[in-house]
Order: structure tokens, then C-alpha cells, then sequence
């Protein structure tokens, strides 16, 4: 290999480790809590929750379970066929479902476009979230 060969292939070991290490700073150094979503509680007709929590968390069933590990929120759920299947929510107190009364949680959302293209909010699991979206949680009475 001739000189210019050389300085070439130095030139090019030397950027690609110049950018390596800026992606690996801003990786190591951005902002974990990149959403900002509002989840509402709705029980009764009455929010008993109504916060905006900073997330990364991809779905809407990390947010959740993310939320309850923080104590946000008290969240009872099981991992249905479908995924993530809530069987109780609230913040100070747990409402849960009354199979019985035909009582159960619900979700939808106005602002995530999964929701709104759809004409309904897919299960949390597959539920991706962005930044400013808002989630509410109702316990809906089922007419028997």
C-alpha cells in the first residue's frame, strides 16, 4: 500500500470513530423521559387520577406497568390471550371490576393516531405511545 492508500483508510477509521462516539454520548446522555402522556381515571363519572407522566416507555402497557412499579398508580391486571387485561386501577384506592354488575375498565384516546385511525385504541400491549398523548381510563357499567 502506498502512502495516500494509507492516509485514506486512516482518514476513514478516524471518522467512523469520531461519529461512533458522538452517537454513543448523545445515546448515553439523552433524555430518558421523552413523552410527556396524561392519563386520566375516570370512576363513577369522577377523575380520581388526572396526571401527565415523562416516559420512555414504548407502549401503553409499559406506561402502565411502569406507573404502577413507580406508585403512580395501583394497577391489578392479567395477561390475557389478547395481552394486557385490567382488572382493577385507581390511585389511592383500587377499583376493580365487577364481572357480576358487568363492570369493566376501559381505555381510549382522542390524540394517539393508532386510536383515532382505527375508530378505537388496540389492546395495551400494541398500543405504541408518543409524546402529548392522552389516555382515559374508564370503569364502564355494561347494560345486563
Amino acid at each position: 500500500m502506498n502512502k495516500k492508500t494509507k492516509l485514506i483508510i486512516a482518514a476513514v477509521v478516524l471518522l467512523i470513530a469520531v461519529v461512533g462516539g458522538v452517537y454513543g454520548f448523545r445515546q448515553l446522555n439523552q433524555d430518558k423521559n421523552d413523552k410527556a402522556i396524561e392519563v386520566i381515571i375516570m370512576v363513577d363519572d369522577k377523575k380520581v387520577f388526572d396526571e401527565t407522566v415523562d416516559t420512555n416507555a414504548g407502549t401503553l402497557a409499559d406506561l402502565l406497568k411502569e406507573m404502577k412499579e413507580d406508585k403512580d398508580i395501583k394497577l391489578n391486571y392479567e395477561n390475557s390471550e389478547y395481552g394486557m387485561y385490567i382488572t382493577g386501577m385507581g390511585k389511592d384506592k383500587l377499583y376493580k371490576e365487577d364481572k357480576a354488575k358487568n363492570k369493566f375498565w376501559t381505555f381510549t384516546s382522542d390524540t394517539n393516531k393508532q386510536c383515532t385511525e382505527a375508530d378505537f385504541c388496540p389492546g395495551a400491549d400494541d398500543l405504541k405511545i408518543a409524546n402529548e398523548d392522552t389516555f382515559v381510563f374508564t370503569l364502564v357499567s355494561f347494560a345486563q
